[in-house]
């Protein structure tokens, strides 16, 4: 297929100035690809969360992908490899991971803290942190990645049911959404990539590169998007739909990041990472 990005149409690109209802459900149902809200965060606060991360060297590349230039604060899902040790070992983690970035952000509210507010006060159902057979999941990170870093993040998905395929169907949610709200921007790079594009299971293995999840770009269609976030905006894409993140140059890119999970109108979202 064609992997030139010759037009990259704005339509469905929706930015609006506050997080809504009715733009959270564009996403959900396909009516736009992904939402932007710029100055969800205030910048002063932004530098101020920034500068006091940096003062603690407490980013770590992913446990399981050391070579992948992201670095993190929290482990992730996605890192404990459906083993019942490292299960255990994020859930274990999962409280003191909040409590250790809301220490980090103040005296300022931590940004994920207000997005959570936000998703309760705006969907019907109200929102929650993700719970597994009683167990409360990390509601977000903070990740960075590294300055004239070679590769950014490769073309890839994130589906809660290949992170945990065990899980019954009712568990999963219907719709698999990715929130970021950047605290930190490179001069250059560190876009986002958007392809309108859900691969099943069974089109995701033909469409692997071979280095972890990642897909090779050689296979897919033509990208739709490519942004380059702010600082202090809210980006909320759907995380099933494969995206990519550009090298960053002159700088970090440095995020706060969740997932959002939907499971109906009158239900509680949820969020995890």
């Amino acid at each position: 297929m064609n992997t030139s990005i010759q037009s990259r149409p704005k339509k469905r690109v929706k930015g609006v100035k506050f997080l809504q209802f009715d733009s959270l459900m564009g996403l959900i149902d396909n009516r736009n690809l992904v939402l932007r809200i710029p100055g969800f965060f205030p910048t002063n606060y932004c530098e101020m969360i920034s500068a006091k991360m940096w003062e603690e060297p407490t980013f770590e590349r992913y446990s399981m992908a050391e070579d992948v230039p992201v670095r993190r604060i929290g482990m992730t899902l996605f890192e404990t490899e459906q083993k019942k040790r490292k299960l255990n070992q994020y859930f274990r983690e999962a409280i003191h991971t909040s409590e250790k970035l809301r220490s980090m952000c103040a005296p300022c509210l931590n940004p994920l803290d207000l997005l959570r507010l936000r998703l309760e006060e705006i969907w019907p159902g109200g929102a929650q942190i993700m719970t597994i057979r009683g167990k409360k999941m990390l509601p977000g990170i903070a990740r960075m990645f590294e300055a004239d870093a070679r590769g950014g993040l490769p073309p890839h998905q994130d589906i809660l049911g290949r992170d945990m395929p065990n899980l019954p169907k009712e568990m999963l949610p219907t719709a698999q959404l990715a929130a970021n709200i950047y605290l930190e921007v490179a001069p250059k790079g560190g876009e986002l990539e958007l392809w309108d594009f859900a691969p099943s299971c069974e089109e995701f293995l033909t469409l692997m590169d071979g280095q972890y999840d990642f897909l090779d770009r050689a296979k897919l269609p033509p990208s739709e998007a490519l942004l380059k976030p702010r600082m202090g905006e809210l980006i909320i894409m759907r995380s099933d739909k494969v995206h990519a993140v550009h090298p960053s140059f002159g700088g970090s890119r440095l995020a706060m990041s969740c997932f959002i999970g939907y499971f109906g109108i009158d239900k509680p979202l949820t969020y995890w990472a």
